[in-house]
């Protein structure tokens, strides 16, 4: 079992720049994705009910690429770690299949974009 949290409507995540390697899996509500250029914010996803964020920079060691805050009151399971990961994949496979196939999407995406 997960940790959880609950995350007030408009409430901040985590921002763009922060060191931080949590991963998350929203159970309940809805995050926004977003980098801030020239002072606006530019919405990159929003992350909806059973879909995750947060993932590539548990595999890197770097710096937050966006921000990411509650568009509603959300509920999140935190990841931690590579090893909490791998073993709620290997107890959720359908997750796990998901979770490659919005990787892929998330991929293909960013090498659209750099185009």
């Amino acid at each position: 079992m997960l940790p959880t949290i609950d995350v007030k409507e408009g409430q901040i995540i985590f921002e763009e720049h922060q060191l931080d390697r949590r991963m998350f899996l929203v159970l309940d509500g809805s995050v926004q994705l977003y980098v801030t250029r020239n002072g606006h914010e530019a919405n990159l996803e929003t992350v909806n009910k059973y879909e995750f964020f947060g993932e590539i920079e548990m595999y890197k060691n770097r710096p937050r690429s966006m921000s990411a805050k509650a568009l509603t009151k959300t509920r999140l399971a935190v990841i931690k770690t590579r090893m909490q990961l791998e073993q709620f994949m290997a107890e959720h496979p359908n997750f796990s299949g998901k979770m490659t196939r919005m990787m892929g999407k998330r991929l293909a995406d960013a090498q659209s974009a750099a185009l």
